[in-house]
């Protein structure tokens, strides 16, 4: 049963002269208790604020990039869908949020209907609006309460959703490439594989990949083990509770320390 005052049988030192250690060690035990007695609120709080961590889905960055061509303003993203598009609207305003209608919809459950804007304003740049969002807007951990700029590089957040806006203002033409390079890549006579049925059709089996059981390189385990089918599909039957780093644990100290 959860315990409505985590607290009380907890030996904090609430002192004065309690050390820096006594409380880190004490507000460690804390959330310890709460983490043990509510984990999924907890669980949801740290991965709302994490935000480096929701830049990423599926292993690929999420962002916009902003950019012009012939005097058309148009967005590049990768939140819809998972896929890469280009957005093109008349007025050069992008609403992202949950409604089907918007220009950016993306099924977040903190995300308003209609949660933010990028507009372009011509000889000015791309703007970030925040169009009385539940959850809020922020770029690079601010909450916006009026348009912004936006540079390259910001970090943008609504709600739980997260991603990195990129702005290409300049396009470049770049020189011919040689003959003899060219031709040192003819495609017409390459035969790639295209997708996974291959595999499954037994033309190329995993063993047939050069280096597949070689010795792994430092860098190259984390990639290798996940490629590799697992040796056992069948779940624990007691799975062990979840570790925390040492990195891990400083930064929720000393999140609570600061608030």
């Amino acid at each position: 049963m959860f315990d409505s005052n985590p607290l009380a049988d907890l030996p904090l030192n609430s002192t004065a002269n309690s050390s820096d250690l006594d409380q880190r060690l004490g507000l460690y035990r804390v959330f310890l208790k709460l983490y043990e007695h509510h984990r999924e609120l907890l669980d949801e709080i740290l991965d709302l604020e994490n935000t480096d961590s929701r830049h990423r889905v599926r292993g690929v960055w999420q962002y916009v990039q902003g950019g012009i061509r012939d005097g058309q303003a148009y967005l590049v993203t990768n939140l819809l869908k998972n896929q890469t598009q280009l957005l093109i609207q008349p007025q050069q305003a992008w609403i992202i949020g949950r409604d089907r209608q918007a220009g950016v919809c993306v099924q977040d459950k903190r995300l308003s209907r209609r949660h933010a804007m990028i507009r372009y304003v011509h000889n000015q740049g791309f703007y970030l609006v925040d169009l009385n969002s539940t959850n809020g807007t922020y770029l690079n951990g601010e909450a916006v309460r009026r348009p912004v700029l936006l540079k390259d590089g910001d970090r943008i957040r609504l709600g739980s959703l997260s991603f990195i806006f990129f702005v290409c203002s300049t396009a470049l033409t770049l020189e011919a490439v040689s003959t003899e390079l060219l031709n040192q890549t003819n495609f017409s006579q390459a035969e790639p594989i295209t997708s996974q049925a291959s595999l499954e059709e037994g033309n190329l089996s995993l063993t047939d990949i050069p280096g597949w059981d070689d010795p792994l390189a430092e860098n190259d385990k984390e990639t290798s083990l996940f490629l590799k089918p697992p040796v056992s599909t069948e779940p624990p039957s007691h799975p062990a509770p979840p570790e925390l780093s040492p990195g891990q644990k400083d930064e929720i100290l000393d999140r609570f320390l600061n608030r």
